[in-house]
């Protein structure tokens, strides 16, 4: 089910559209998948590029998550807390057997905000290559845990983002109810909300179209997930599309899955990462805001973003990779904070950024205020980059006629506009 919401006025709907379809060239990726909550004002999704060659991205396709599946995991073990079926200081010798290289005295809680101190295991030399060396084998989580080598750190004792976290929590889920992390997941959370298009890979059937996965420019379509899905498991193994991940967002936001007390833990942010239980804490031009991504080989790359202030949910979904869908959902809040103040700047670019004149034939002028500019890229159309300059003042005389994408990064943002050279 998708989530019902008034649409966004036409002119916001525009910029937005217009900034994914830009970026989209710019980045030369396959296709993006945007969806955009705007509390009091609608919602908007829009789609840029394809799946296959003749094949467009629609509105319903799923993508993989990758690591936007640890916010799932973290609410699941909150909520087997708020329900008293563990402890977040509970042990993991409390539910699971010894493990090499393993403390048995780390928590649930270090566990979730990674500060357990465990190696990743996706670190471990020969790592990929084991998993995709057989692409239909089937990973189990204690398997790919008796891999790890030293910890890094004691636990308590220092923070790192880490994978092997996030699947000792889904076997800590398991140990502690008999059930399997996929039935807990959806009977927890995913029926309750109503989530009947986000799915667990592998372990579920995907009863909806999925879009194409493309590691450069290669279609891995073809190529069995079962590896590297059970592989990524309860830190990077769902599926979903941009309108369910909104309606995830704004359902726990809104209160509606953890208690106050519960959410307070999830939004506790620790360490140099800021890390809650699944979700980040950071700065975006000024602005907090809650977010993570998620990407995984073959590949798929995303982005969910809160913004404290306004409660504007963004979602973003890539499938290719490389790709930068943290920068897409930087740009659309962007887009979308510059129009609650009224300004009119095209693409989503701030009125602190001028590109003047446009279209011209030779000289072209960057002025950036409160910023600092870094760099300008020229790309073309069709999404190649042509030139890179580094002084906010150059000359474009050697470039042909004809219709370009630039990307401008200052210290502080990246911005896209569409020029023309006479």
């Amino acid at each position: 089910m998708g989530l019902r919401a008034q649409p966004l006025d036409s002119l916001l709907a525009s910029r937005m559209q217009v900034t994914i379809d830009s970026m989209r060239l710019a980045t030369n990726v396959k296709g993006i998948s945007a969806c955009v909550l705007y509390p009091g004002k609608g919602l908007w999704k829009g789609v840029s590029g394809m799946s296959n060659n003749g094949q467009p991205i629609t509105p319903e396709l799923l993508f993989g998550i990758g690591s936007n599946t640890k916010l799932f995991t973290g609410v699941l073990l909150l909520k087997l807390a708020q329900n008293n079926v563990i402890k977040l200081d509970d042990s993991l010798s409390s539910y699971l057997p010894t493990f090499n290289n393993v403390n048995p005295n780390i928590t649930i809680r270090q566990l979730l905000n990674h500060t357990s101190g465990l190696a990743d295991i996706i670190n471990v030399p020969g790592y990929m290559d084991s998993v995709l060396s057989n692409p239909n084998r089937i990973f189990t989580p204690a398997e790919l845990i008796s891999w790890l080598g030293p910890p890094l750190f004691a636990p308590g004792k220092g923070w790192n983002y880490c994978n092997t976290n996030y699947m000792l929590a889904g076997m800590i889920a398991e140990a502690a109810t008999g059930k399997s992390y996929g039935k807990l997941l959806r009977d927890s959370i995913l029926i309750p909300l109503n989530l009947d298009s986000t799915f667990l890979g592998v372990y579920e059937n995907v009863l909806y179209a999925v879009a194409h996965p493309w590691q450069g420019s290669t279609n891995n379509v073809g190529v069995p997930r079962k590896a590297l899905n059970s592989a990524a498991w309860s830190a990077g193994a769902m599926y979903s599309n941009a309108t369910q991940m909104i309606k995830w967002y704004e359902a726990l936001m809104g209160g509606k899955v953890l208690s106050p007390a519960y959410f307070k833990e999830l939004t506790t942010f620790v360490g140099q990462g800021k890390y809650g239980m699944g979700i980040i804490e950071s700065e975006i031009n000024g602005r907090t805001v809650w977010q993570h991504g998620g990407t995984i080989w073959g590949g798929y790359n995303s982005c969910m973003m809160y913004d404290t202030a306004t409660g504007i949910i963004i979602c973003v979904l890539i499938n290719q990779l490389p790709a930068q869908a943290f920068q897409v959902s930087s740009q659309l809040l962007s887009v979308a904070i510059t129009q609650t103040v009224g300004t009119t700047e095209p693409l989503g670019i701030s009125r602190k950024i001028d590109v003047y004149p446009n279209p011209t034939e030779d000289v072209v002028h960057i002025n950036v205020l409160g910023q600092t500019f870094c760099s300008v890229q020229f790309y073309s159309v069709e999404g190649k980059l042509i030139k890179t300059y580094y002084t906010a003042d150059f000359n474009i005389t050697e470039l042909p006629a004809g219709i370009y994408v630039l990307q401008i990064q200052t210290d502080t943002t990246t911005a896209v506009i569409k020029y023309r050279k006479k």
